[in-house]
């Protein structure tokens, strides 16, 4: 979120009802990871995939003229997630990567569809198109990482799944909760102002401990489950994905400040929608996917 200049008050309540949002997710979340169910599991990563898609679609329906563009956006992005939920819960396998090509093919074409329909407007029109392709993008290749990541089993074993899983959420969201504590109390020095005036270079410092104490804490809860990881790269690896967190954070609110919107949605008391919950895990997941299914398999 993006307050201007909040009052210690109000920043309290906001701090309070963050909280308590936050551990009502956390419990929902373990609760899914403890019966170590995949269908649980699958379905509330597709229910946050879909939410993430209804919000961004209706920031980019604010724009009177991208309604179109964005309702065959979400319908698209939707037919991505009944598809892709359909293929994990039969097959008990990540979808296939063709479904991601095929969704961003289709959602181009028909974007330049939609643009047959009218006189064209310029950059106006270049714009809808790309907004069109990049909710596709957004709401359904970058989070469907995370399903990726709950099929990864290179040793065939579910319990290293279900732990990487862990701690992807468990590093990227205690760097999120490190860089807003440490922000509220000691930030005094803008990071980037223009794009998040919340954010301070005393939260990257808090982020970067959170995320620390995130892996530490995995490692010690896990251990050999996490043996992908040891070493320099136990180290290092908390640490990227800190930085992409932190990216991913700062990419939302500049999607936001462009749509002229202060939140995603109002799903999340204290937090906001669907959305800036899942901002940062967007970026860390292909991140974490990629490191562990070609580097680390390879090191």
């Amino acid at each position: 979120m993006d307050p201007q200049s909040p009052s210690p008050s109000s920043r309290r309540q906001v701090f309070a009802r963050r909280l308590l949002s936050t551990l009502a997710l956390w419990s929902l979340v373990g609760a899914a990871l403890y019966q170590r169910s995949d269908q649980a599991l699958t379905l509330l990563i597709g229910f946050f995939g879909v939410m993430g898609c209804v919000e961004f679609a209706r920031m980019l329906c604010h724009e009177p003229k991208g309604v179109t563009h964005g309702r065959f956006g979400l319908g698209l992005n939707l037919l991505y997630w009944v598809l892709a939920l359909w293929h994990s819960l039969k097959r008990h396998e990540a979808p296939p990567m063709a479904l991601d090509l095929a969704a961003l093919c289709l959602s181009a074409q028909g974007a330049f569809l939609l643009c047959y329909r009218r006189p064209l407007e310029g950059s106006q029109t270049l714009q809808q198109i790309f907004a069109t392709v990049f909710s596709t993008l957004y709401g359904c290749v970058f989070f469907g990482f995370v399903l990726r990541l709950l099929y990864s089993r290179p040793d065939g074993n579910q319990e290293t799944a279900v732990a990487w899983l862990f701690y992807l959420l468990a590093v990227t969201k205690f760097s999120d909760m490190g860089a807003y504590a440490v922000g509220v109390l000691f930030g005094r020095h803008k990071m980037i102002p223009h794009i998040s005036p919340a954010k301070s270079w005393e939260g990257l410092i808090g982020a970067a401990l959170g995320s620390g104490l995130a892996a530490w804490s995995m490692h010690a809860i896990f251990g050999p489950a996490l043996g992908a990881v040891s070493g320099v790269s136990a180290l290092l690896l908390p640490m990227v994905i800190c930085a992409v967190a932190i990216s991913g954070d700062l990419a939302e609110s500049v999607l936001k400040r462009c749509l002229s919107t202060k939140d995603s949605g109002h799903a999340l008391p204290g937090i906001g929608g669907v959305l800036d919950l899942t901002d940062s895990i967007l970026f860390t997941a292909p991140v974490l996917y990629f490191y562990l299914n070609h580097f680390a398999a390879r090191a």
